[in-house]
């Protein structure tokens, strides 16, 4: 007989936030929505930037991360991306809805 088909992916981790402009996500989502990793928000390579952890934008969530936060009042949860060829400094990311409960980010306050 044939093997078996391949299991599925698994899922993303459901993570909580409630407002629609993301401005409370506070998950571990670390790719942007093109595919790119998230630059530490304590870093500044490579892309230079205000938004530290150290800063006012702590409480939107920043910290010694690479998680993607709404700092700023972008229009969407964003990171800056590990992307040298210049063409991308900053890039959104795909955080699913707003959602009350779950799992993966809930309790996860960085």
């Amino acid at each position: 007989p044939p093997p078996p088909p391949p299991s599925p992916p698994p899922p993303p981790p459901r993570e909580c936030y409630t407002r629609h402009d993301g401005s409370d996500y506070r998950g571990r989502q670390n790719v942007t929505a093109n595919g790119h990793v998230c630059q530490n928000w304590g870093a500044q390579s490579p892309h230079t930037h205000p938004y530290t952890p150290v800063s006012a934008w702590r409480r939107a969530g920043l910290g010694t991360h690479n998680f993607c936060r709404r700092p700023g009042g972008f229009p969407c949860a964003w990171c800056f991306a590990v992307d040298t060829s210049g063409r991308f400094a900053w890039d959104c990311c795909d955080i699913g809805p707003p959602r009350r409960g779950g799992g993966g980010g809930e309790g996860f306050s960085p």
